[in-house]
């Protein structure tokens, strides 16, 4: 009984700051609620503006055990915003301080955020793809106030933001959307669902057979996103097999920091998930008239080794394509069979350069 008076008290405890996090959008909102939902150890509802009927907005909120609350907000045109709050602050409401803050071993962005209530903050967070997908994918938000650091596990985010995704999706279907809701005065994009812009997914996927072509690759089938392993959602254009995946995606310009911190993000994700032994590097080469990173990374468990290159290169529409290709191989243990066509550095460094032209 004690353990279901104290879930009860968290969520109203969480609804609460919601309406405060709400009322930080330059349009002040009733909110009324008109869905609830669960994610791991995140509770979320999706809000009408209650003077159009229209919907608004979902927020999510985890509490974390130093008392700490992690909040995230994604309107009716996907844009997204934050909100931090812990039962020790004291601020003067509308008070704005500039905060950094990185995910895992990021570069340093930096934001402004808003006391929405004494005891909560809010920052809006930038549109594209970068962070977002370090948001779903990374394990720790770390933030500095200029005085005191404070850390996040990112636990479940990568479901969260799907569902976040969904339900603005649907809310949106159902009710209609509330044209701006608040959030800024920036054009509409989907971070939350990024592979979803079909666009950008038809040019990748023209990149991504131009890539194998290029490389002499085949028995490789486009994979969609609901098939694939969970470290590929999300992606524009997959192509794979029991033992090889070939993978193209599109960041456009603003969407990313720097080539250097894409390559040192890839890297690190390939060392989060592997659970034997790990090496990697990185360099920048000249390939068919063009300059770009590669990185590579081995991981060795038992019979089981694991290779990944990558390669970003510029985009002349602006931004780059990141291209990837892993490669599985497995010893007498059994499981996924060695991929059947040998690929060389140089052909896959030939390959990812001409692959857009």
């Amino acid at each position: 009984m004690k353990l279901i008076k104290n879930a009860v008290a968290t969520i109203l405890l969480v609804m609460g700051m919601v309406v405060y996090f709400l009322g930080a959008g330059a349009t002040p909102t009733h909110a009324g609620t008109i869905e609830s939902f669960r994610v791991g150890g995140w509770n979320g509802n999706a809000y009408t503006d209650d003077s159009t009927g229209t919907f608004d907005t979902c927020v999510a909120a985890a509490s974390y055990r130093n008392g700490m609350t992690l909040l995230v907000q994604v309107d009716s045109g996907y844009r997204w915003a934050i909100g931090f709050s812990a039962p020790h602050w004291n601020s003067e409401i509308g008070k704005e301080v500039t905060l950094q803050y990185r995910i895992d071993r990021g570069a340093w962005q930096q934001g402004m955020a808003t006391a929405t209530a004494k005891d909560l903050f809010r920052m809006q967070m930038p549109e594209g793809g970068y962070i977002i997908t370090r948001f779903r994918r990374g394990r720790t938000l770390y933030v500095y106030d200029g005085a005191y650091n404070y850390d996040f596990r990112l636990t479940g985010t990568s479901r969260l933001m799907a569902r976040m995704a969904k339900c603005v999706e649907v809310n949106s279907a159902r009710f209609g959307a509330t044209p701006g809701s608040g959030l800024g005065a920036s054009q509409p994009t989907a971070p939350a669902a990024a592979a979803n812009n079909p666009q950008l997914a038809v040019e990748a996927t023209q990149a991504l057979f131009n890539l194998m072509g290029s490389a002499g690759l085949s028995g490789l089938k486009l994979t969609p996103d609901d098939k694939r392993d969970t470290d590929l959602k999300g992606l524009h254009a997959v192509a794979s097999n029991e033992a090889r995946s070939v993978i193209a995606h599109i960041f456009e310009a603003g969407g990313y920091t720097s080539t250097q911190d894409l390559v040192a993000t890839i890297i690190s994700d390939a060392a989060k998930s592997c659970e034997g032994s790990f090496s990697s590097g990185s360099e920048t080469i000249t390939e068919a008239g063009k300059t770009f990173p590669t990185s590579y990374s081995r991981c060795v468990a038992g019979d089981y080794e694991k290779v990944e290159r990558a390669a970003i290169v510029p985009r002349s529409a602006g931004g780059v394509y990141v291209y990837g290709v892993v490669d599985t191989y497995v010893g007498e243990g059994g499981g996924a069979p060695v991929a059947s066509t040998e690929l060389t550095d140089p052909d896959w460094h030939h390959a990812a350069a001409s692959a857009a032209d």
